[in-house]
C-alpha cells in the first residue's frame, strides 16, 4: 500500500512539473479571483478532466487573452463558446474585447460531484502558481523515495542518511539550473516616434513609413546558447529568429519596423531567451517553437538520469543523528 501511495504521489509530481513547463493546467490548478463564486472562491483547488472540451452548463478551464480562465460555458455559437463568471454580471465576450472560446483553447473541464466542482477550499491562497511548489514535491517525492522500505521500531532519533541527503540536493541543484536559465532571459528592445516632422531629428520617421536598425543580444551565460529572438507586436520582423554564441558572446540581428500612420512614441520588443547547448542545437529549437519552457524539461530529465545514475553508486550510511523530543 505504502509503494501505491508513493507511486501516486510522485505521479502527481511529474504532473505537477509539466504544467508548470507546459504553461498549460493538466489536471489540477486553482481560482485566483471571486468571478466563479460561490461555486469555486478565490484559492480553491480544483480538478480538471482534460479529455473533454465541455458542452453549455459546464465549467471550463480556457485561455483568454493570454491567461488562463475557469468559467461556465453560458451558450454555444458558430463561433465557439460563450463564457461567464458565475459571479459576474456581464459574459466575458459582451464587451466585443474576448473573442468566443474555440476547442484548441479549452484545457480541460472541472470535475464535479452532483453538480458540484470537486476541490479543496482556500489551500491555493498558500502554494501560490509559481515552480516553488513544484520543486517542494520534487523534494518531498525524492525523500519518500530514498525512505528504507525496512520497518524499524521508533528510537530516540531521527537518523538522515547519504542517500535521503543526496536526493535533497540533487532536486534542489536541478531546480537552481533550471531556473538560472529562466532568469538569463531578458527583453531588449528601442523607441522611436511616429511624427510628420520625420528625419529631422535621430528616432523620428514619417508616417506609414518603414526603417531597419541593427539590435545586439547577448549570451549572458558562460557556456555556448542557442539564444532564440521573438518579436513583440506585430510592426517588426526580425532577419533571423536563432543565434548560437559562446559564452558572454554577442551577436547582433536586423530588425525591419514598418511605422504605424496614428503620430506618436512607440517602443518596439524582442524576447531574447538563451538555452545552454545540453542537447542538439536543432532539437532545442524545434522544441521552444512548441513551448518556450519545453526545453528546460528535457535539461531537468537529463540532469536528474545523470544523477540517478549517480546516486545508485551513493553510500546508505548514516549522516545525521537528530535525538527526538518525547513528551
Amino acid at each position: 500500500m505504502k509503494d501505491v501511495l508513493t507511486f501516486l504521489f510522485l505521479g502527481f509530481v511529474v504532473i505537477s512539473v509539466a504544467g508548470f513547463v507546459l504553461d498549460r493546467p493538466l489536471f489540477m490548478s486553482y481560482v485566483l479571483s471571486d468571478s466563479m463564486s460561490p461555486t469555486l472562491n478565490k484559492g480553491d483547488i480544483f480538478f480538471i478532466n482534460p479529455l473533454s472540451k465541455g458542452d453549455v452548463g459546464d465549467i471550463i478551464v480556457f485561455k483568454m487573452n493570454g491567461h488562463w480562465t475557469v468559467h461556465r460555458i453560458y451558450a454555444k455559437t458558430e463561433d465557439g463558446y460563450i463564457t461567464k463568471g458565475d459571479n459576474n454580471i456581464a459574459t466575458d465576450q459582451q464587451s466585443g474585447n474576448v473573442r468566443p472560446v474555440k476547442y484548441e483553447d479549452i484545457a480541460g473541464v472541472v470535475l464535479t460531484i452532483n453538480g458540484k466542482p470537486l476541490k479543496i477550499p482556500g489551500v491555493g491562497n498558500y502554494i501560490g502558481a509559481n515552480p516553488y511548489l513544484a520543486i517542494l514535491l520534487i523534494i518531498i517525492g525524492s525523500i519518500l523515495m530514498t525512505k528504507d522500505k525496512k520497518k524499524r521500531r521508533k528510537g530516540r532519533f531521527i537518523r538522515v542518511r547519504y542517500k535521503t541527503l543526496y536526493a535533497v540536493v540533487a532536486s534542489f541543484t536541478i531546480a537552481v539550473v533550471l531556473f538560472s536559465i529562466v532568469a538569463s532571459w531578458y527583453v531588449v528592445g528601442f523607441g522611436y516616434i511616429s511624427t510628420l516632422a520625420g528625419g529631422q531629428r535621430e528616432g523620428w520617421y514619417l508616417p506609414n513609413s518603414e526603417f531597419s536598425r541593427n539590435l545586439t543580444v547577448k549570451n549572458r551565460a558562460l557556456l555556448p546558447a542557442v539564444v532564440t529572438l521573438k518579436p513583440v507586436g506585430d510592426r517588426i520582423s526580425l532577419d533571423r529568429h536563432i543565434l548560437i554564441l559562446m559564452g558572454r558572446e554577442k551577436g547582433s540581428v536586423d530588425v525591419h519596423v514598418n511605422v504605424p500612420g496614428d503620430t506618436r512614441m512607440y517602443y518596439e520588443k524582442v524576447l531574447v531567451r538563451s538555452y545552454p547547448l545540453l542537447l542538439p542545437s536543432n532539437l532545442i529549437v524545434r522544441m521552444s517553437e512548441i513551448s518556450p519552457y519545453l526545453p528546460l524539461m528535457a535539461f531537468g530529465g537529463e540532469l536528474g538520469i545523470i544523477l540517478l545514475i549517480l546516486y545508485h553508486f551513493t553510500g546508505d550510511d548514516e549522516v545525521l543523528r537528530i535525538r527526538r523530543r518525547f513528551v
